[in-house]
């Protein structure tokens, strides 16, 4: 039967079974006398073998702009757009402080508040965090190079996960490659050209610190979870706004490109468009010197159909349903521990001992 491709609108496998490890937590004390826990990964083969968590559809309850107006209708972007248009003029957001959060946490529960006098969903939930720390998660068992870090603070049964960078993503911050701050420019630039504007595209800048998150409610297993995402743009239909992801990737010229982007981009795109219930995926496929060629839209559905001898979703659910028990479980009331994925070893860590809380005094 022949694999359903996604289409297009304008112009090594994993499979190889290895020992499952077990996930079980251990406690143990570094030279430095700090106690630390670890949860050893399962491999992707175990994990496919388990009974599938299921995750219910997101709910919305909030959100909350940066913007100066909330108007991000999606339109078509031209093909040609040069999406390095306004580069030399561009100041990328300074992100080289270690103890400052890429996302504070802050007008996530300020949204809460404001949309839900009774706070219902935040006082029920289990997890409230920033989708960028599910992304790391549900992406684990196929990432054998890459280290995160978050932390984490149980008040009142709920844990909190603030967003946080490793020393790696530090350092490549203080000192980006060129074709790094490029791509990431690249990426903004393309977002303004698929929504309608105020003014002309060409006069529209890029700004880092506008941004628009939804806020939703959902289930993961026997866990509920409140997070919040960043939204690209929404088509409006008849009965409700849905939601687009908005992405760019470089033009698929050999068969190691195909392979690279169904086997680690698909896999990026497809969890943080999944994660919140967003239906479908624009990406822009760009030539060497960033100007538009393609544009080819993906329903997040059908992506792990056409992915599906590169990974699956079982694996990623189920890892991130055992690994949130895990810190629910082992997370300390009124206390601050920071989590690492270590993938050298395989496994995620949790620190002990005490940190700063990052949540706000009222809360």
């Amino acid at each position: 039967m022949t694999e359903k491709r996604p289409r297009d609108d304008v112009g090594g496998d994993d499979r190889r079974q290895q020992r499952p490890r077990p996930h079980r937590a251990r406690e143990f004390s570094s030279p430095r006398s700090l106690s630390y826990l670890r949860f050893a990964v399962p491999r992707a083969h175990e994990l496919s073998q388990q009974g599938r968590v299921s995750l219910s559809k997101p709910r919305e309850i909030a959100y909350f702009s940066k913007y100066a107006d909330d108007d991000l209708v999606y339109k078509q972007a031209e093909i040609g757009s040069n999406l390095l248009n306004g580069f030399e003029e561009y100041t990328a957001k300074d992100e080289s402080n270690p103890t400052a959060s890429p996302a504070p946490i802050a007008p996530l529960l300020a949204a809460l508040e404001h949309f839900q006098a009774d706070n219902k969903d935040r006082e029920r939930a289990h997890f409230v965090t920033y989708r960028n720390n599910l992304n790391k998660i549900m992406g684990t068992p196929y990432n054998s190079k890459n280290g995160w870090t978050f932390e984490v603070e149980k008040r009142s049964g709920c844990v909190y996960l603030d967003v946080r960078r490793t020393q790696e993503d530090i350092d490549s911050n203080r000192n980006p490659h060129e074709n790094q701050r490029r791509g990431a420019f690249a990426g903004r630039r393309f977002e303004i050209y698929s929504t309608h504007p105020k003014a002309d595209d060409e006069q529209r800048k890029v700004n880092e610190d506008e941004e628009y998150c939804s806020v939703s409610a959902m289930t993961l297993g026997d866990k509920r979870l409140v997070v919040a995402a960043e939204i690209d743009c929404y088509e409006d239909k008849s009965d409700q706004r849905e939601y687009i992801e908005l992405k760019t990737f470089r033009l698929l010229q050999r068969e190691k490109d195909q392979f690279v982007f169904e086997r680690f981009k698909l896999l990026t795109f497809w969890i943080q468009s999944f994660l919140v219930g967003t239906p479908k995926i624009v990406c822009a496929f760009r030539s060497d010197d960033f100007e538009v060629r393609k544009l080819q839209s993906f329903r997040v559905t059908e992506i792990p159909n056409f992915c599906r001898k590169h990974w699956t979703p079982v694996v990623c659910l189920n890892f991130t349903k055992a690994l949130l028990d895990w810190i629910y479980e082992h997370a300390d009331e009124g206390r601050v521990h920071r989590v690492t994925y270590i993938p050298q070893q395989h496994v995620v860590e949790m620190d002990l001992s005490a940190q700063d809380s990052f949540l706000p005094t009222q809360n």
